[in-house]
């Protein structure tokens, strides 16, 4: 279970998050959602180990962030941040087959055609459509062998067919897995989570 309890964090003197808690087992499914500025990509990069709260601790399987491997971290949890930025020509297999095959899932081709990727594989990513570059960034979390799967806007550049897709093979992933998915597209996909969690900007006090 990925535990957040009690988080706070700032930039500057701007306050994102203040007091938070939420809490994703195996199982669910759960969406985040909030205006702009609420917060919800910091809570990502603060479960994902990229930003430390102020106050407040945040645990994977029961353990606190900061005590566990960089390397275990990423056993537990992967992460597909939004908009991520490919600038080196590797081919999509060729960035598919950047982690060791024992860190990666056995079903990497049930992954590549969930997402429509088959007949991109040899193509360069940098020259695919900011659609395809979006797909090709969530099969690099979900070819990752981990616990939970945390997903920033990954139907932000999609069309209805490919949202649908991803969206049933989360759904039959979920079983065995935890999932976390930010999504300004909520009031059309709300119906597939299990639960939702509504961020808002704090009161600055």
């Amino acid at each position: 279970m990925i535990k957040v309890e009690n988080i706070s964090f700032a930039r500057g003197e701007k306050v994102i998050l203040r007091n938070f808690s939420m809490q994703l087992a195996t199982g669910e499914m759960v969406l985040v959602s909030g205006e702009n500025g609420s917060g919800k990509t910091t809570l990502l990069q603060l479960i994902g180990g990229v930003l430390t709260p102020s106050s407040g601790t945040i645990t994977l399987g029961g353990k606190k962030l900061g005590e566990i491997s960089v390397h275990d971290q990423a056993r537990i949890r992967a992460i597909a941040p939004a908009r991520r930025l490919f600038t080196l020509a590797f081919t999509v297999q060729e960035l598919l087959e950047v982690l060791p095959k024992k860190e990666r899932v056995s079903n990497v081709d049930a992954i590549v055609a969930a997402l429509g990727l088959t007949d991109l594989l040899e193509r360069k990513v940098t020259e695919l459509s900011t659609g395809q570059q979006e797909r090709v960034s969530v099969a690099i979390a979900l070819c990752q062998e981990a616990d939970f799967y945390l997903l920033d806007e990954p139907f932000s550049a999609q069309d209805q067919v490919n949202t649908q897709k991803m969206i049933q093979y989360l759904l039959a992933l979920k079983s065995k897995k935890g999932i976390l998915v930010i999504t300004h597209n909520q009031d059309a996909l709300r119906s597939y989570f299990d639960r939702e969690i509504t961020l808002s900007e704090p009161l600055q006090l």
